[in-house]
């Protein structure tokens, strides 16, 4: 008797997932920022996260993604009210309708000064008296200490587009951003291009952040997760991953860059 049991619980497992599973004609809408290189071109709709997502849902004949680009807020209030089915920075907690995959990649967010002024900053609380621009939601991304270190901050604001931070930190409008470091490599190497860089120093407060992608459907998550896992084991996922930043590397001394 038990062994039909199982047998009629593996039968009715796998005739769940095909009711529920994507058919190869369905649009599976992405909500993601759309400035955010490294990580995410929206040109294109390419970048080291948007190619990690794609290939593994390639891996599992999975290929409808429907890219929408908007601020992270909005994405995950988009998520929250399923009107998408994968938002790929969320910062909201998950629950029995908002489902987290294995993580990506990780980010590694920073804090950034100008050398000349010698700024000592070992941690969060390190910032204060100062005057601060963050990336949108950082507040909610970030450790809980940043959020409430920003109320001793001289100033403090957010911006979607992070180009303008590379700015600010160069014209002196400000004395620290906080961005994740891939992106302001990226950034700056294209602001040198057309403007002075002044040199700056690299503060590593905050710690490597997993970066899962968030899903309405549970059934559409663990695709996805074997398709990560399956990139991973044949190779697939080192070669995306190799674009890692390297190329700027020469700019960059410990924790500063000249």
């Amino acid at each position: 008797m038990k062994y039909f049991i199982a047998i009629y619980l593996i039968l009715y497992s796998g005739l769940a997932m095909s009711l529920t599973a994507p058919k190869p004609s369905d649009r599976i809408t992405v909500a993601v920022s759309p400035s955010l290189p490294p990580y995410v071109f929206s040109d294109d709709d390419t970048g080291l996260q948007l190619q990690i997502l794609k290939s593994a849902f390639k891996d599992q004949g999975v290929t409808n993604l429907d890219i929408i680009y908007m601020s992270n807020k909005r994405a995950g209030q988009s998520l929250e009210q399923m009107s998408v089915d994968i938002a790929m920075n969320y910062a909201g907690a998950t629950n029995s309708a908002i489902y987290s995959s294995q993580s990506l990649l990780a980010y590694q967010n920073v804090a950034i000064s100008l050398k000349k002024n010698n700024f000592k900053i070992n941690s969060v609380y390190d910032l204060s008296g100062k005057s601060v621009v963050a990336f949108q939601n950082a507040t909610e991304f970030l450790p809980a200490p940043f959020k409430a270190l920003t109320t001793k901050l001289r100033s403090y604001e957010e911006v979607v587009y992070q180009a303008a931070q590379v700015d600010q930190l160069m014209k002196e409008w400000v004395d620290v951003v906080v961005l994740e470091k891939r992106v302001f490599l990226y950034y700056l190497q294209q602001y040198k291009a057309t403007h002075p860089i002044q040199p700056i120093t690299i503060h590593p407060i905050f710690p490597e952040a997993p970066r899962p992608a968030y899903f309405t459907s549970k059934v559409l998550q663990e695709i996805f997760d074997m398709g990560l896992a399956h990139i991973i084991e044949n190779g697939e996922y080192s070669k995306i991953m190799a674009f890692d930043g390297s190329e700027y590397t020469q700019l960059v001394t410990p924790n500063s860059i000249e």
